[in-house]
C-alpha cells in the first residue's frame, strides 16, 4: 500500500526536475556585428573557390568553371557589401543581414550522392 503513494509522488516530482530552460537567446551585441562584418569583408574572396568546389563535386568541371565562377563572383560582391554595411553600422543594433552558413533555407528535392540507393 505504501508503494502506490511513493510511485505517485515520484511521477509528480521527477518531471519537475527536468524542465528545460526556455529563455530566448541573447541579442547580438555591437562587437559581434563588427566581427561578423570584418569576417564577411576579409573572407569574401574565398566564395569564388568555394562555389567552384561545390559545383565541381556536383555537376562537373565545365559547369563549375563557368557557372561556379560567376556565382562565386556574385557571392563575393554580396558578402563584401554586406560586410562593409555591418562594419559601418555596427553600433546600430539590427538583425544579421545574411543567413547563417548552416541554414541555406533551400530544400533539396534529390538525395545526397551517398544516399541515392537508400532514398525513399
Amino acid at each position: 500500500m505504501k508503494r502506490i503513494p511513493v510511485c505517485l509522488l515520484a511521477a509528480l516530482v521527477l518531471p519537475a526536475l527536468s524542465w528545460a530552460d526556455l529563455r530566448l537567446p541573447p541579442k547580438p551585441t555591437a562587437m559581434e556585428k563588427l566581427g561578423r562584418g570584418i569576417a564577411n569583408v576579409t573572407l569574401a574572396v574565398t566564395e569564388i573557390l568555394d562555389s567552384n568546389y561545390e559545383l565541381l563535386q556536383e555537376k562537373g568541371p565545365t559547369y563549375a568553371y563557368t557557372v561556379g565562377l560567376a556565382q562565386g563572383a556574385s557571392r563575393m560582391v554580396m558578402d563584401t557589401g554586406v560586410g562593409a554595411i555591418e562594419v559601418g553600422t555596427f553600433f546600430i543594433p539590427t538583425k544579421p543581414m545574411k543567413m547563417p552558413a548552416h541554414d541555406t533555407g533551400q530544400v533539396e528535392p534529390v538525395p545526397p550522392a551517398d544516399l541515392k540507393e537508400n532514398w525513399y
